[in-house]
């Protein structure tokens, strides 16, 4: 399995938070729009569309914040050189094998969890220090269990 450069991976990263950041930018402004619009004023007690536009407006609002924060501490994300006897820390890409024989390649990176992208064919999957799965990996190495769900997995390369 080929692991491609950190700078790359992190650059793939931030790509896909900022589309993503701008998408979620226009959809908060055309929620805000919509929230101020003169046919969102409440005609009777019972129409609430005003009022579920300015909550839709303050969510997407928040996710904006939450995006924002994500690229810049990506930005501020200072490379690291791993080597299989170093333990897992923020920055590591990590290898590990499933029970059943699958491999997953995931980075601890220090926002945005759950973010997926794909380099040369690889599926490389972002997940934060503060999920459970983060939290377990942080300072293992390689030869080490984890457990995922169900599933036992070795970590079988820290780089």
């Amino acid at each position: 399995m080929q692991i491609p450069n950190t700078m790359t991976l992190v650059a793939a990263i931030l790509a896909q938070l900022e589309h993503t950041l701008a998408d979620t930018q226009r959809a908060a402004d055309e929620a805000r729009h919509a929230a101020t619009h003169e046919e969102s004023v409440a005609e009777t007690q019972y129409d609430t569309l005003g009022l579920e536009a300015s909550y839709l407006a303050e969510g997407q609002s928040r996710r904006v914040a939450e995006l924002q924060d994500a690229v810049a501490r990506f930005h501020q994300l200072s490379p690291k050189t791993f080597g299989d006897d170093s333990p897992i820390t923020l920055g590591a890409q990590i290898l590990l094998r499933e029970d059943n024989g699958n491999l997953r390649h995931l980075f601890l990176g220090p926002a945005a969890g759950g973010v997926e992208v794909t380099i040369a064919g690889q599926h490389i999957t972002v997940i934060s220090p503060a999920s459970p799965l983060g939290t377990e990996l942080v300072q293992k190495y390689v030869g080490d269990e984890v457990h995922i769900g169900q599933h036992t997995c070795e970590i079988i390369k820290i780089c």
